[in-house]
């Protein structure tokens, strides 16, 4: 829709024309009329139509002397005048105003309309062109932005020499230039555009990505030198003030010490990402500084044997818990457990992470007795927030009291199926036997015999010969061993004895089985 100014001083012609076409069917909204030049020229300002329809003989300023003022500031309005026969003076100086077209008074229907269509394709086109010429100063922009963000990215990250980076960046950004740099890492818990953030934090900034924490962002600040630090604490605040207005996940704002000078904007930003990660992985919100942290693990230092005492004898009641299958007593132990880190802030993600891992190795024994869980520390330092520990202990010892809830209720079935399992593992052994498997699941051998042969119906000497048997019948039928190499694979090192038990088995011996084999 293109908008339109009327401009006539002759009211009825001037009312007429509002109404003279279906100016909507034609894509035209009509922005207003003026009586006059002078109130033309105000209007054509005041709405910056796309069309101006007007009358050349005008009182105070004609036709051509205001579209003459217009031009100026509108450059690419149309304009359509009206005009008589005895005013060609005029409309000749009217064309040298590169005026669109004219209609001869008294206006025809069919007249307007096919001057309004020519105007109508001009505004397309002049539309068209400033669609194309946007668009390309938005590339253009994009594309500076981006490589002027890719050049504050690798000065923060070190990623090549910080004095040729930095006169790059002094290059392209004059607001560098003398200037102190705050460097703040924004973490929020939720999605949030940079812009908002810009605007938030009130002041000329540059927003660089962070892809060392989820969902953060770093901002770089031109700070005035002697005053950086106030500088950059003011506009944190005033972040996290505007931020509670739109917001209710929570925003940790990570910063230290400014840099005096751009090329050492990387450990102003090394400073700032370590309070970030410091304040996030304790659930902390608000300013986080590096001070903050530092004043805590030299307060832990001082309380470290206590408190590992504590949490030693914690995890001995967890043990003691978990053994009896007393659910919630475990859960809430853990709960205090989980309170005790979280109260003293000073030990580090890494120190939380060995204890939580050792916690969890200690566990593991109860189950199998050999502590298998040692890997886990990688999985815990890959978390940068101490809940996300603490969840993923929970889920641990939650499903380790399911599964020796189970064992206990289905022991006998336990002790038989681990008695398979190790006789499949250990079938290749010539010292499997009932009472190195007894061992193996705890209990006598005159016990483990009893149990296997009600649950299997054979003995467990029975059910070793044949899975023997089994296996060298694979053997045979799949590989071209020699049958005494068969023999020692699954631990049967007397060959004679082994033919005489395949031949019953089978009804033929392991050499005559191994040439059918062969044959097929």
């Amino acid at each position: 829709m293109y908008s339109m100014l009327i401009v006539e001083d002759e009211r009825w012609e001037r009312e007429g024309l509002v109404d003279f076409l279906d100016w909507n069917a034609m894509g035209i909204a009509v922005a207003g009329t003026a009586v006059d030049g002078i109130d033309g020229y105000e209007k054509a300002l005041e709405y910056r139509p796309d069309i101006i329809v007007t009358d050349i003989r005008m009182p105070g300023m004609n036709g051509l002397e205001m579209v003459r003022k217009i031009r100026a500031s509108l450059p690419d309005v149309r304009v359509v005048f009206l005009t008589g026969y005895s005013d060609f003076e005029y409309t000749r100086k009217a064309i040298s105003l590169n005026v669109d077209d004219y209609v001869l008074k008294p206006v025809e229907e069919a007249d307007m309309r096919s001057a309004m269509l020519r105007v109508i394709e001009k505004c397309d086109r002049i539309r068209a062109r400033r669609v194309e010429e946007e668009a390309m100063l938005q590339k253009l922009r994009s594309g500076e932005r981006m490589a002027l963000e890719k050049l504050l990215h690798d000065l923060l990250h070190e990623r090549g020499q910080p004095e040729q980076l930095a006169r790059l960046l002094l290059d392209r950004e004059a607001r560098l230039r003398s200037a102190a740099i705050g460097v703040m890492v924004v973490v929020s818990a939720e999605p949030v555009r940079e812009e908002t953030v810009a605007s938030l934090v009130g002041a000329s900034c540059y927003m660089v990505g962070c892809d060392a924490l989820p969902g953060a962002m770093t901002i770089v600040l031109p700070a005035t030198k002697g005053a950086a630090a106030n500088e950059v604490r003011h506009a944190a605040e005033r972040l996290i003030a505007g931020w509670k207005g739109i917001s209710r996940a929570t925003l940790t704002i990570g910063f230290g010490e400014p840099a005096d000078a751009l090329e050492q904007a990387g450990r102003a930003y090394r400073i700032a990402l370590n309070a970030a990660r410091y304040g996030v992985f304790y659930g902390m919100s608000g300013i986080v500084t590096s001070e903050m942290g530092e004043e805590e693990r030299k307060r832990f230092a001082g309380q470290s044997f206590a408190f590992l005492s504590a949490w030693q004898e914690a995890s001995r009641q967890v043990r003691l818990h978990v053994l009896a299958l007393q659910e919630k007593a475990v859960r809430q132990q853990l709960e205090d457990m989980f309170a005790s880190i979280r109260n003293h802030p000073g030990a580090g993600k890494n120190y939380v992470a060995a204890l939580l891992n050792g916690l969890i190795i200690d566990l593991s024994m109860i189950e199998d007795g050999h502590g298998r869980d040692e890997g886990r520390i990688q999985e815990l330092l890959l978390m940068d927030r101490l809940d996300e520990m603490c969840a993923y202990v929970r889920e641990y010892i939650g499903a380790l009291l399911e599964r020796i809830e189970s064992k206990r209720v289905h022991k006998d079935d336990y002790i038989v199926e681990k008695t398979i399992r190790l006789i499949e593992d250990k079938l290749g052994s010539r010292e499997l036997s009932l009472t190195v498997l007894a061992e193996e699941v705890f209990v006598s051998p005159n016990y483990l015999g009893m149990l296997f042969k009600n649950a299997t119906g054979k003995t467990v000497h029975q059910f070793i010969t044949e899975t023997r048997l089994h296996k060298a019948e694979e053997l045979l039928r799949t590989n071209k061993l020699k049958v005494s190499e068969v023999a020692e694979r699954i631990g049967m090192t007397n060959i004679s004895y082994f033919c005489s038990l395949f031949k019953q088995h089978y009804g033929i011996s392991p050499g005559e089985y191994k040439e059918l084999m062969l044959r097929r």
